[in-house]
């Protein structure tokens, strides 16, 4: 008749699930093997290759005369004392928490001048910086020096801000294992001033008698590019500055040179770039070309998703490259997976229509994915699990959810319809949570009540659209007919005949309404 479709003989077979893993398989392999070779061979800083443990040795007989036997025993000794007394000051040093409970389970630092006692003249002194102190020991000095750890906790951001990335190489904040002296008054910590002089476990502190120097020894680190064994000995001279003197020697092994100070600052920038270029050519390239090959000659649904893999990886190393940046790789990653995602569902989505050219399963399967994507990519870009703010789940629901559902509804995806119901179980956890701030004492029953009317809302939807589904379907998939830009661009082909691996299948419809005559 004179509305019926032109004559086509056109036959699409499709590929069994466990080719198409295969295929996807091997193309995620290509990629990861292809970065395996600039992850080692650009390093900066501690990212640096195995080696096998070294060892530490000190010359004993360079020391001191009264320190040599303190530095010759090898008795680890520890010593647990909680208070000292300094004769000088008058005053107590001791660990101890808050009334209030402030400080959590941990210990901290307090200072009590004698004249307090009993506790009527004056309050104890909190150095809220130091956590664990033990190991008491005058120095006769005026000062009591012992181990802690330091704590420097970040800035909390501004109310209603979400923190922003901390450019790389970020400065040492003098935190972890500290050898501190204090005079009741005053409080200094050791700094490490090079890569070895990271303090792991310092113990077994000893003053000289003749100079009033303090000395300890440390374990030897177990991992990173001074690995090894034997004891480290320091010392400190100068109790103002606090400076650390390493009189122990790294021994190497054989072949192998250990970074000299100052190497962790070296520019990192360019060797992250270095590796983004070498991992774009080896890695990401590969598997998107191989995927690109696979989907046009074999036909392998599963090419969509590695070919949008591919082209994600390739996007994040080329922002790499350009920026040399890769600490605000995760902000990148937010708005790349919000926008390609959409980009690549709705793009497969408008592929889908052209059968006759191009096999159909590739583009159901990117358009499943590409919705995961764009899903996942929203959450993330609108934070809505970090801020609770109002607009970040409007905008999450009319931005994700509409068009996902709309999309779904539209190429009858069944996945795309299970994001939308998961969207909004989030959204009635949301407004559980909300209603249960102002009550916690009811919160039990207010989750019932809303998460079982939430429920029932997704079981009344789904009876609704199973009753009128057919029509929702074909008014959607015809006003996407219509708009579809590839019918428009990619000229009339007649007849084709699409052979793909398995020759049992079926043939699909060549076309989605009676009548219709336009052809891509």
């Amino acid at each position: 008749g004179k509305g019926d479709p032109p004559a086509v003989s056109g036959t699409e077979h499709r590929m069994p699930l466990l080719p198409n893993l295969l295929y996807g398989l091997f193309a995620l392999a290509l990629g990861v093997t292809g970065y395996f070779l600039p992850v080692n061979i650009f390093y900066c800083g501690s990212n640096r290759p195995f080696a096998p443990p070294g060892h530490w040795t000190t010359n004993i007989t360079a020391l001191p005369d009264d320190v040599q036997d303190w530095a010759s025993s090898a008795e680890h000794r520890y010593s647990f004392s909680s208070f000292v007394y300094i004769p000088g000051e008058k005053v107590t040093l001791f660990q101890g928490s808050s009334v209030d409970g402030s400080n959590g389970a941990t210990m901290g630092l307090w200072a009590a001048p004698a004249s307090v006692y009993p506790f009527q003249t004056a309050e104890p002194r909190n150095f809220p910086d130091i956590e664990n102190p033990t190991e008491f020991i005058v120095t006769g000095t005026g000062r009591a020096c012992f181990r802690a750890y330091k704590n420097t906790p970040p800035p909390p951001p501004p109310n209603g801000t979400r923190p922003k990335p901390i450019p790389v190489p970020v400065p040492k904040l003098n935190s972890g294992n500290v050898i501190a002296c204090c005079d009741g008054k005053t409080l200094q910590t050791t700094k490490d001033v090079s890569s070895n002089t990271t303090l792991l476990n310092p113990y077994g502190l000893y003053v000289e008698n003749a100079t009033k120097a303090l000395w300890f020894k440390d374990d030897a680190a177990y991992s990173g590019p001074f690995m090894g064994t034997g004891t480290l000995i320091y010392s400190v001279d100068d109790y103002e500055t606090m400076e650390l003197t390493l009189h122990s020697t790294y021994h190497a092994p054989r072949g192998y040179k250990p970074p000299a100070d100052g190497d962790d600052a070296e520019d990192c920038d360019k060797v992250e770039r270095q590796r983004a270029l070498m991992a774009l050519f080896l890695s990401t390239l590969p598997v998107t070309i191989t995927s690109v090959l696979l989907w046009v000659k074999r036909h392998a649904s599963s090419m969509s998703i590695t070919t949008y893999v591919g082209l994600s990886a390739s996007a994040v190393f080329l922002f790499v490259l350009f920026s040399g940046k890769e600490y605000y790789v995760d902000t990148f990653s937010n708005w790349w997976y919000s926008i390609s995602g959409l980009l690549f569902m709705l793009i497969m989505t408008d592929l889908s229509f052209c059968e006759r050219s191009l096999a159909k399963d590739p583009f159901v399967w990117g358009i499943n994915f590409g919705a995961l994507a764009f899903f996942v990519g929203m959450i993330m870009l609108t934070g809505i699990f970090d801020q609770y703010h109002a607009w970040r789940w409007l905008v999450f629901n009319a931005f994700a959810i509409v068009p996902i559902g709309i999309v779904g509804l539209g190429t009858d995806q069944l996945f795309l319809l299970i994001l939308c119901a998961i969207g909004w179980l989030m959204d009635s956890f949301r407004i559980a949570a909300l209603l249960a701030n102002d009550s916690p004492e009811a919160a039990a029953p207010i989750y019932f009540v809303v998460l079982g009317t939430s429920g029932l809302l997704i079981a009344g939807a789904g009876w609704l659209l199973s009753k009128h589904q057919d029509h929702v379907h074909n008014v959607i998939e015809y006003h996407m007919e219509q708009l579809s830009i590839s019918r428009r661009l990619l000229p009339e082909l007649g007849h084709v005949v699409l052979h793909t691996e398995d020759p049992l299948s079926e043939p699909i419809s060549t076309s989605r309404h009676d009548g219709d005559n336009s052809v891509c």
